[in-house]
């Protein structure tokens, strides 16, 4: 018996490394949440036993347990990277559409039709909204950004500036046909890139 009980000792280290282990694994998981090893004593009597005479007979391992506790926010470049402050997971929903997923990491990207998915190409789950800006949190549909929404960037073309000078400014005793100054301007090129001009302007 007391070989039986040692040995339920060892399984519960090995137990507890393991969990330990599978923590440290994950430190880079985005949404991660570390699991806790509960452990319990092993303890039998039968009703013509004292239980102050009973000796244990050892550990078993209860349950292992996450802490969802709340991590620390990273910022990222992407753009759909999202991610909770406080309680609450992530709806997702199966390719096929047949199973509800919740999770925590906010990692995601748009596919071919537009769909909001992480990398396994489960759908982002969004709630209606009606007009008086109420959701609807028992239809759940999947979230779909279209391209039109994207604001791709296009070469500009014309420039309407208007301009509104301060009544109380100096005179300016230059004549009119040769007084210029410069206007700061952004304008995008075709590649999509922006370019700082100066627009020289009449008054």
């Amino acid at each position: 018996m007391s070989f039986y009980t040692s040995l339920t000792g060892l399984n519960a280290a090995t137990a507890a490394l393991s969990v330990t282990s599978n923590n440290i694994a994950n430190t880079g998981t985005t949404g991660f949440k570390r699991s806790r090893a509960d452990f319990g004593d092993i303890f039998a009597t039968s009703p013509l036993q004292k239980a102050s005479s009973v000796i244990g007979q050892g550990v078993a391992l209860k349950q292992v347990s996450q802490e969802f506790s709340q991590g620390n926010i990273q910022f990222s470049a992407n753009s759909l990277d999202i991610a909770i402050t406080g309680d609450g997971f992530f709806p997702l929903k199966s390719p096929d559409g047949l199973q509800d997923i919740f999770t925590r990491n906010g990692t995601f990207l748009l596919d071919d039709s537009f769909a909001v998915v992480n990398s396994a190409g489960q759908f982002l789950q969004a709630a209606t909204v009606d007009s008086n800006g109420k959701a609807d949190l028992e239809n759940l549909q999947k979230l779909i950004i279209p391209r039109s929404t994207a604001g791709d960037a296009r070469e500009t073309t014309l420039v309407d500036l208007a301009l509104n000078l301060p009544a109380d400014a100096e005179v300016i005793q230059i004549p009119f046909d040769k007084f210029l100054w410069h206007v700061p301007y952004l304008l995008f090129s075709h590649k999509k890139s922006p370019l700082p001009v100066s627009l020289p302007a009449d008054r």
